[in-house]
């Protein structure tokens, strides 16, 4: 019998404090997101972004977009 194949979960954690982001969307590259310390957050940081703190890359990014993203590839370090 021939085993499924198990997937293995990645754990993505938000990069270090202070880190800045950098994003580009529809020629625009003007967008910018900061890692901030959150203590309501499990992992300790957010992401603030015009202001609006977001517990996710991906959450800061679709704020920006209005559509379906991946944070990880929406920003730049």
């Amino acid at each position: 019998m021939i085993k499924k194949r198990e997937k293995r979960k990645i754990d993505r954690e938000l990069p270090s404090i202070g880190t800045v982001l950098k994003g580009k969307f529809k020629g625009v590259a003007g967008y910018k997101a900061i890692i901030v310390k959150d203590d309501n957050a499990s992992s300790g940081k957010a992401v603030k972004c015009d202001g609006k703190v977001y517990p996710s890359m991906t959450a800061a990014a679709q704020s920006i977009t209005k559509q379906p993203t991946n944070g990880w590839r929406f920003w730049r370090f």
